[in-house]
């Protein structure tokens, strides 16, 4: 029995992260507003992966439902089961849970989310081994996960770069170059490529790796990048301006 006086979001989280059937770990949380028998073991039915309602036997018979729950876990590498909102229970839902432990063999937790459990409930656990233990111990906030690396701002990432410059660049390497025009050079037009701010030049060397001049194309170029055709062609650029 774990206790949970203040009913905190941290430690529900926990239990519900803690939910992996397949390593054997099973997290119910149960259907709120509801005290049927049935239901919870259509909500433990659920949670390990069966359709409920049950078809082919009494609507409103508990037995099958959970006998099959009984069949699924010995059926499955669950041995852990976990209950939410433990301080709901009904002594019926209880003693079908003790039950249902007793056919499984199951190791059963059950969270009360009260400063103190209910009468009946503390009644039935001096019948059973069991033990207490606070929440903050068992079921602690689990860790950030680690923020992953953010690329390198690009302030003009969103902007169209109409630099007559781009148009001038033509492959170096025709084989794998991502440019294959044979546009005229720079001198053969006159052309005398602006002072370009170092952070227009910063983007226009991404836009370039990245084969494309406009802001959205780039994200979506599978050329693979050319640092040294980068570097020469930008050379060539700042040779064209002296």
């Amino acid at each position: 029995m774990i206790i949970d006086p203040y009913d905190d979001v941290v430690h529900t989280r926990a239990a519900l992260a803690s939910h992996a059937p397949h390593h054997g770990r099973l997290t119910v949380h149960p259907t709120p507003g509801v005290d049927a028998a049935l239901a919870l073991a259509y909500d433990i039915l659920a949670t390990l992966g069966k359709p409920v309602p049950l078809t082919g036997y009494r609507p409103a018979d508990p037995a099958p439902a959970w006998l099959l729950a009984a069949v699924w876990i010995l059926a499955t590498p669950v041995t852990h089961l976990t209950l939410l909102r433990a301080h709901l229970l009904t002594p019926h839902r209880f003693k079908d849970l003790l039950t249902l432990r007793r056919r499984t063999g199951i190791r059963l937790t059950l969270v009360c989310h009260r400063r103190k459990m209910r009468p009946f409930l503390e009644r039935e656990l001096r019948q059973v081994e069991h033990h207490i233990a606070e929440a903050s111990a068992l079921l602690p906030e689990p860790e950030p996960a680690p923020l992953a690396s953010l690329p390198a701002a690009r302030p003009l990432a969103n902007r169209w770069i109409s630099l007559a410059a781009l148009t001038t660049l033509k492959a170096f390497d025709e084989a794998t170059g991502p440019c294959h025009c044979a546009a005229p050079t720079a001198t053969d037009r006159d052309f005398f490529p602006p002072v370009m701010p170092p952070v227009t030049e910063a983007e226009v060397a991404w836009r370039l790796h990245h084969a494309s001049a406009h802001p959205h194309l780039g994200r979506v170029s599978k050329v693979p990048p050319a640092p040294r055709r980068l570097a020469r062609a930008l050379a060539a650029l700042s040779g064209s301006s002296e």
